[in-house]
């Protein structure tokens, strides 16, 4: 049974996270994003005791709460439910044509008009969410489709033969996107 209300954390990237790079950079972000799932679940009144992933790297419940993370350079987000979840925060940029072309199909493409960054990456979000919330990851990509354009936060989903729906933000040329059942509404928390 889904909860009324979800609280997908979202988190600027401190300074001296940003000037890591490699493994250091990535290792701080995980820890920074785990941070953000952290704050999610606090906000519900849960607390994770440990962030354990299966051989594939998805999030395995802790203590009956399912959670996701994502991190960039710049902003981590993390999101705790008591059903399966899934977050994405991205930059929106320029992307090539042949990564376009495999992540967004011709019936996908006349959904949305808009230009090719926000469509990719308003499409990717959404896709990505469903990929974590199912644990199957980039690899089940093939198999999931943007259906509806809902409305310029939301969209509809199926990833083989399941329907999902996936609520968006946009802030600082960046868009967020987290999992959500049709009963629940989303609250957004920046820090």
């Amino acid at each position: 049974m889904p909860q009324s209300t979800i609280y997908p954390v979202v988190m600027a990237v401190p300074q001296t996270g940003r000037e890591l790079s490699g493994k250091a950079q990535v290792d701080f972000l995980k820890e920074y994003a785990r941070e953000a799932v952290a704050r999610s679940a606090s906000v519900l009144g849960f607390s994770i005791s440990a962030f354990e992933t299966n051989e594939r790297g998805a999030p395995l419940p802790a203590d009956g709460i399912h959670w996701s993370l994502s991190h960039k350079p710049a902003y981590v987000a993390g999101v705790a439910a008591n059903h399966p979840i899934g977050i994405d925060v991205e930059k929106i940029r320029p992307i090539n044509k042949g990564l376009f072309a495999r992540v967004i199909d011709a019936s996908e493409r006349r959904l949305l008009a808009a230009d090719e960054p926000m469509l990719f990456f308003r499409f990717w979000t959404a896709k990505e969410v469903v990929l974590k919330r199912v644990g199957i990851g980039i690899a089940g990509l093939s198999k999931c489709r943007v259906r509806q354009v809902i409305d310029d936060y939301h969209l509809s989903v199926d990833y083989d033969g399941a329907g999902f729906m996936v609520a968006q933000t946009f802030f600082d040329d960046h868009i967020a996107a987290v999992l959500k059942a049709e009963d629940e509404t989303i609250d957004w928390q920046f820090v």
